[in-house]
């Protein structure tokens, strides 16, 4: 037993596990457990720049450290266009950390870094599930209090947090600051261990844990999962399928508020044109608006902000946020490490399924720089795949040669 969890004990899977939970999304900063988040980027950056100066190797590939010089380089543009935005420097930090993260992933087993991440993200799915059925049941309730980063208050209850407890409805939220950004990051996890690992252990829990976070963006993302990567075998899913709607049955027969919280909000209003679960439309309106005025480089991060204090509305949060913050030029930086992984298809179709599956998920929680799970799990899964993609080519270049030599 021992021998399995020794690798998980030296420097790097430390570095590893301390980049997931340094800053938001994740709570243990705002539960008093780790220092502020701008302290805990600043070392992460310092010891992994120990680390790689270190071992002193550097190899990450030529074509993902351009895209890394691309955004960096794009970012420090944007900040002089929008008078010295210091937001844009907090991005290039996220970046150089990501890309000292990079290095470490190349120059140990390339493989621990998404290992590492995929059993955090399915301790926080199964632990949370576990919690929240008990907190239904009237077994749990919360050990503390602690407030959101929006002012919001949120409640720990040991094995999961959340920002969403109230007459009867409760959301597993894992160590995130709300139900939807565990769904994402599972979503995350998810796409990893298909692409790169395909433990079917790790997607069936947290394909089940996920439930409890009862988002609606992750009900849609999944169903996408689905029909990509087993729709060749629609027959053996239906059993799950229908494992999966049972689930969300029960969990909703516990009271009206579960209830609301599943079906409630898949119903068509009619007079507004809208599912009930849809608190994105007006947002996404607004956002345009804003977008409209400056299509091609954006407001600005921090102009942004003050447009929202000034129309007292939240702007974040939507598919058209990016457009509004950095344009049509902003939204294609962003997004190319992804538009790359979708070039990547051309040598193997999941490629462009884990590319749609993604930006679907953006539409409802939108790419943010300054938070560092973005570029770092993003990078990585890019990476990895084009990695994958030499690995393919150099087996086939070495099954070519065999054959050669055994015709000779």
């Amino acid at each position: 037993m021992l021998g399995r969890i020794k690798p998980y004990l030296n420097f790097r899977y430390f570095l590893y596990f301390f980049s997931f939970v340094a800053g938001w999304p994740c709570v243990l900063y705002l539960m008093g457990w780790l220092p502020h988040y701008t302290v805990n980027y600043l070392l992460l950056f310092a010891l992994a720049s120990f680390f790689v100066v270190l071992k002193n190797e550097y190899r990450v590939p030529r074509p993902i450290a351009m895209l890394l010089v691309l955004q960096i380089t794009a970012w420090g543009i944007y900040s002089v266009i929008h008078g010295i935005d210091t937001s844009y420097f907090t991005r290039i930090l996220m970046l150089c950390i990501t890309y000292m993260f990079l290095e470490m992933q190349m120059s140990g087993e390339r493989d621990s870094f998404i290992k590492t991440y995929n059993v955090w993200l399915v301790f926080q799915a199964v632990a949370g599930t576990i919690g929240f059925l008990l907190v239904v049941v009237g077994i749990l309730q919360p050990i503390f209090e602690f407030r959101e980063m929006d002012g919001r208050p949120g409640y720990f209850f040991g094995l999961f947090a959340t920002n969403t407890y109230f007459d009867g409805l409760v959301r597993n939220a894992g160590f995130y600051d709300e139900p939807g950004a565990l769904a994402f990051w599972g979503m995350y996890a998810l796409i990893i261990n298909k692409l790169f690992v395909d433990n079917k252990k790790v997607e069936v829990l947290l394909i089940a844990g996920l439930i409890s976070t009862l988002s609606l963006a992750y009900f849609i993302q999944i169903a996408l999962y689905a029909f990509f990567f087993y729709k060749e075998q629609w027959r053996k899913l239906l059993p799950y399928i229908a494992a999966f709607v049972l689930a969300l049955v029960l969990i909703s027969s516990f009271n009206k508020r579960l209830n609301d919280a599943i079906f409630g909000r898949m119903e068509y209003n009619e007079e507004t044109g809208t599912f009930s679960g849809d608190n994105r439309s007006k947002m996404t309106k607004v956002c345009w608006d804003i977008f409209l005025e400056s299509p091609i480089v954006g407001q600005g991060a921090r102009h942004l902000i003050e447009i929202s204090e000034k129309r007292r509305v939240f702007v974040g949060a939507n598919p058209n946020f990016t457009l509004a913050c950095d344009g049509v030029v902003g939204q294609l930086i962003y997004w190319s490490p992804f538009l790359f992984l979708f070039w990547l298809k051309r040598y193997d179709k999941k490629y462009g399924w884990a590319f749609w599956i993604l930006i679907v998920g953006f539409l409802q929680r939108p790419y943010e720089g300054t938070q560092l799970l973005y570029p770092l799990l993003s990078f990585s899964i890019v990476m990895h795949a084009y990695n994958s993609r030499n690995s393919g080519s150099d087996m086939i270049c070495t099954d070519k040669q065999n054959r050669a030599m055994a015709h000779r």
